[in-house]
């Protein structure tokens, strides 16, 4: 029991005492930085407001649910290797087509839809001509893409075959996101991925 509590005072003597990061006398360690005060004195201040827009609040707080994927902060999830399609993903883009109409989402990793546009919307097939042709490609992809851009999307993961990215609707429908600010590949994830499937 005696040696218990020699080695306990030991430890708060001299070890739990020792600043590591500054291992020399507190004399000539440097002193902390001083606190920066806000004289709200200081503070602009709008004494005629045109209008509500004018009176803002100090405080912030960031609600947008794709704030870390943007900063690239999020951890990209692993997926399993046999899956097909991928799951290494945040947003993946899907290009759909029937013999009516033409349409383009973007996908979550979750499996929810975060943003689409078909030309089954009637505010877009009034000014197309045909559902099916490029034109209706060119417009679903700049819609799309104005779209994400507005939601907080600037990338998507993209995953078609060899075939489909040599048709001339596929690659029209990548070239219109491009031009439109919309890439169509995915950053890699600051923090690297867990290589563990569990």
């Amino acid at each position: 029991m005696k040696f218990h509590q020699l080695t306990r005072s030991f430890y708060l003597t001299t070890y739990r005492q020792f600043n590591w990061k500054f291992p020399y006398p507190k004399e000539l360690q440097p002193s902390p930085p001083e606190k920066e005060v806000i004289d709200p004195k200081n503070i602009a201040k709008i004494d005629n407001p045109l209008s509500e827009n004018d009176k803002f609040n100090n405080e912030y707080i960031n609600r947008n649910p794709r704030n870390l994927e943007q900063m690239l902060l999020e951890v990209k999830p692993n997926g399993y290797p046999l899956d097909a399609p991928d799951r290494v993903f945040w947003n993946k883009l899907i290009f759909e087509r029937s013999t009516k109409h033409i349409g383009a989402k973007v996908v979550h990793h979750t499996g929810c839809t975060v943003v689409s546009a078909s030309t089954k919307e009637w505010a877009i097939r009034k000014h197309l001509t045909s559902n099916i042709d490029k034109t209706a490609v060119f417009n679903i992809a700049r819609i799309l893409a104005q779209r994400c851009l507005e939601s907080g999307i600037y990338f998507v993961s993209k995953e078609f075959t060899d075939n489909e990215l040599k048709t001339n609707k596929v690659q029209l429908l990548l070239k219109t996101l491009e031009e439109n600010g919309l890439r169509t590949e995915e950053l890699s994830a600051i923090r690297p991925k867990d290589h563990h499937y569990l």
